[in-house]
């Protein structure tokens, strides 16, 4: 005799296989992304979920089984069966769930599953107790039992693999496809010999088999919807603490009510106590997340650009993603926060260091210029003033050693300045026993710096061919003052001990380049005394320019990231 299905029951079985699917393949994320004891923890909750749900729609389907008779069943041999399919579910994901499995484990982890469904299955059978004798074709067991194997080998091959959610839908359709066409299968192998005496109809045990199987049927859905629930959480914690040990700060704001929730990390970051004073920025973020969500929308695309949060001392980065769409709109921003107030100093560092580094080379240029023209009148006015070519050259190197030296002190502070005894010092180096060089530290600008070195050039050249310098009992003497108010300063040169002078009959270009000097980047005079007992010259100059404010404050430079 033929039997029945009450299309309710399929339709709740097929529900919860479906159901049964979409939670073990998501509980196998958990599966692969933890270690030790929490990987058994989540693997025995996977096992739980794929073989008691396809437990319990076979217990629901059976429940559907009209073979005439009443049905009941032996609570031994039924929890038997979901025992059958849970630990048999357990083994197989324990054998594919490891990454890199080769083939043939994943066939043998296919088959034990297979095998333990099968089982599951006609042991539940084996569970009825009724007035008539079921039967079973072979052909039927064959193929139910090779639909079996085929749909536990694809769940392996599930398994190994990372899942978009569209994956994983369609995934858990196919398995709960695979998982009840084999229970169906297997039903259609099955034929019922009524008892002596005809069928009765029993309304109250038909009004209890449906009532059973809503509570089966209720109590598995709740406890796979509340495993992937904790499946979720979980992985938001884990999440959330990966973050907070990154120091990165989550945060989620919901649109359009502009309902705003931080991570603890998150917290940290835009509330602060300040003298006592609590500073809630959160609106801040929640200004910036709807700037950028109005970005991304106009953009069409998900991201938006990073911006930058100044609160207080500290810059904050805000990264964001647009989150759930319903109707075609957006309901939902989440991003991190990364406090880059280190990077946004150095950040800054590098951009007023390339900005000097553009100005120092601009200004290298200049003074380059300046150089070879100085060369140029230099060479020419040597020429003019030499007898000979080998005066020429001697003189002409002289200058330019000079020149030279003078640049070497200027390179040594970062082309900034010169010290004005330093200057001096390196000329008269050769003469140490008989110069004094006393006055206070005087920091020239380059510009003053070299005209005042090819003065001291001079000066030292001519006290050695003529001067003081000539004779072992010869010396030198040169002083200076603090700059006054005006920043200007008074220089004396003093020769002594050496043979006697008379006021020149002629300018030299030494003069001619002395007095160029002076008057010029130094905006001074050189006064020349020729009493008997040597060269006296006293020189005043100023060491700031009249235009230029005598102390300068560094700027302040803020950098903004733009939101475009």
């Amino acid at each position: 005799m033929g039997h029945s299905h009450d299309t309710l029951f399929v339709l709740m079985s097929f529900g919860i296989a479906i159901l049964a699917s979409w939670t073990a393949l998501g509980l196998l994320e958990r599966v692969r992304s933890s270690l030790e004891l929490r990987r058994i923890m989540w693997l025995l909750a996977t096992a739980v979920a794929m073989g008691g749900g396809i437990w319990a729609m076979h217990f629901i389907a059976m429940l559907g089984f009209k073979p005439g008779p009443e049905v009941t069943y032996d609570i031994g041999l039924t929890a038997l069966s979901f025992l059958l399919a849970v630990v048999g579910t357990a083994g197989a994901f324990w054998m594919a769930a490891k990454p890199k499995t080769p083939v043939i484990q994943l066939l043998g982890s296919g088959a034990l599953m297979g095998v333990a469904i099968a089982a599951m299955h006609y042991l539940g059978m084996a569970a009825i107790r009724s007035s008539a004798i079921l039967s079973y074709d072979r052909l039927y067991i064959v193929a139910s039992l090779a639909i079996a194997l085929v749909a536990s080998f694809s769940a392996m091959v599930l398994v190994r693999e990372e899942l978009s959610n569209r994956m994983k839908a369609l995934g858990a359709l196919f398995l709960a496809i695979a998982v009840s066409a084999m229970h169906y299968t297997a039903m259609a192998g099955v034929s019922v010999t009524l008892p002596e005496g005809g069928l009765h109809d029993h309304p109250q045990a038909e009004a209890s088999a449906l009532a059973l199987a809503i509570a089966i049927a209720v109590i598995s859905a709740g406890l796979l919807i509340l495993s992937g629930v904790i499946a979720f959480l979980d992985r938001r914690i884990k999440l959330l603490s990966v973050l907070d040990a990154g120091d990165i700060g989550y945060w989620e704001v919901r649109l359009p009510s502009r309902q705003l929730w931080l991570s603890h990390h998150a917290k940290k970051l835009l509330v602060r106590n300040v003298g006592g004073e609590v500073r809630d920025h959160s609106q801040d973020l929640v200004d910036a997340a709807i700037a950028m969500a109005k970005l991304a929308i106009r953009r069409g695309t998900n991201n938006s650009k990073e911006m930058e949060l100044h609160i207080g001392e500290r810059w904050i980065a805000v990264r964001g993603r647009m989150l759930h769409q319903r109707n075609g709109h957006h309901i939902k921003m989440a991003g991190i926060l990364i406090d880059i107030t280190d990077a946004h100093s150095v950040r800054t560092a590098l951009e007023v260091s390339d900005a000097r580094q553009k100005l120092l080379l601009n200004e290298l240029n200049h003074r380059l210029k300046n150089n070879f023209a100085s060369i140029q009148s230099i060479a020419a006015l040597t020429a003019r003033g030499s007898p000979d070519l080998p005066t020429f050259i001697e003189t002409f190197q002289s200058r330019i050693l000079a020149l030279s030296n003078t640049q070497t002190l200027l390179t040594n502070t970062g082309w900034e300045s010169a010290d004005l005894a330093e200057i001096f010092q390196q000329e008269l180096h050769p003469y140490t026993q008989q110069a004094v060089i006393e006055g206070p530290s005087i920091l020239l600008d380059p510009n003053r710096a070299l005209s005042m070195g090819l003065i001291a050039h001079e000066l030292t050249t001519n006290a050695a061919k003529h001067g003081a310098l000539s004779r072992v009992s010869g010396t030198i003497r040169v002083r200076w003052t603090v700059p006054d108010r005006q920043g200007r300063v008074r220089l004396e040169w003093i020769e002594s001990g050496g043979p006697t002078v008379k006021p020149p009959s002629r300018r030299g270009f030494g003069s001619r380049l002395i007095k160029n000097s002076i008057e010029g980047p130094l905006a001074g005079t050189a006064e020349y005394n020729y009493p008997p007992s040597g060269l006296n010259v006293i020189f005043q100059f100023s060491t700031i320019d009249e235009a230029r404010p005598k102390t300068t404050t560094a700027s302040r430079i803020k950098v903004i990231t733009p939101v475009e």
